[in-house]
């Protein structure tokens, strides 16, 4: 019984913690304000409140800030000075820099082109245990036909072959300048390798682009059909994509009104970068629906 006032006292703390950030994002929130405010001892704060969102305090923070942002810049008045103020930043600058970086568009783009809708919901990502949770809130998009440059593949997802398919990809496209600032870079899979065998598993690594280039190697280009997907983003590392598919047919396409249709799986890549630490890394499964 203890426990569960410990976990019930820790909970609401936590959600106060995400309130008065919420209200504040213009003023400090470092983790001597906000453990101060809390009533929770500074030395255990930060580690108490990544086990309660699932990442470091910092990263939602930087995340609740741009996701205001787009509220503000699509729905409101206030110019962008003010709103770069209103979440927190210095200047308009710095703002517009993260805005980039997280969005792949500036701020000002964004705001004159209303077709963009931007998806900044995670819905799994893993507790401080390693477990995989989840907040199932899947976004409904509709992709367009698009050129892609591929390698197809057969052998394991994630295996050798498919990570030297991504270094000869990755190598063209550098080359031949063909990658933007937040490049569309996925995968296709065809088959189930529980199925067909993982040694037999086709799959296409795949980077879209309007810019033609002659092709080398095993690298072929071609255009992909679009259609309507409900989209599940996860943060987390790679190797646990399995559970997550496992996860989604079991738990959200059993419950679903939405009815699957005859399409492959496109698993896209959200800013990938070697440089990018695995608990970060940021990943949209698209299932195909009707």
């Amino acid at each position: 019984m203890q426990k569960s006032k410990t976990q019930t006292y820790y909970q609401q703390k936590s959600e106060a913690v995400l309130r008065y950030i919420g209200n504040h994002l213009d003023g400090d929130l470092s983790v001597k304000t906000l453990s101060e405010q809390s009533g929770i001892s500074r030395f255990h704060f930060h580690r108490l409140m990544r086990a309660a969102l699932g990442e470091p305090l910092g990263s939602y923070i930087d995340r609740i800030r741009l996701e205001t942002a787009i509220t503000l810049i699509r729905y409101g008045v206030m110019p962008m000075q003010d709103i770069a103020g209103h979440i927190g930043y210095q200047d308009l600058s710095s703002f517009s820099k993260a805005f980039a970086k997280e969005f792949g568009v500036s701020p000002n783009d964004y705001k004159a082109d209303h077709t963009l809708v931007f998806n900044t919901h995670i819905d799994y990502q893993l507790n401080a245990t390693n477990k995989l949770i989840s907040d199932i809130k899947p976004k409904i998009t509709v992709l367009s036909d698009r050129m892609i440059y591929f390698i197809r593949v057969k052998g394991k997802y994630g295996g050798p072959e498919v990570e030297k398919a991504w270094e000869e990809i990755t190598e063209f496209a550098i080359r031949n300048k063909i990658v933007s600032w937040n490049p569309d870079i996925f995968s296709i899979y065809y088959d189930d390798g529980e199925v067909v065998g993982f040694e037999n598993a086709v799959s296409d690594i795949c980077i879209a682009s309007k810019k033609l280039v002659k092709t080398t190697g095993t690298i072929e280009t071609k255009n992909v059909s679009g259609g309507k997907y409900s989209v599940f983003r996860y943060k987390g590392p790679y190797e646990y994509l399995w559970d997550l598919y496992n996860s989604i047919f079991k738990v959200w396409v059993l419950d679903t009104d939405c009815k699957l249709r005859d399409a492959p799986v496109i698993e896209k890549y959200i800013k990938y970068s070697k440089k990018t630490k695995p608990e970060n890394l940021l990943t949209e499964i698209h299932i195909p629906i009707e």
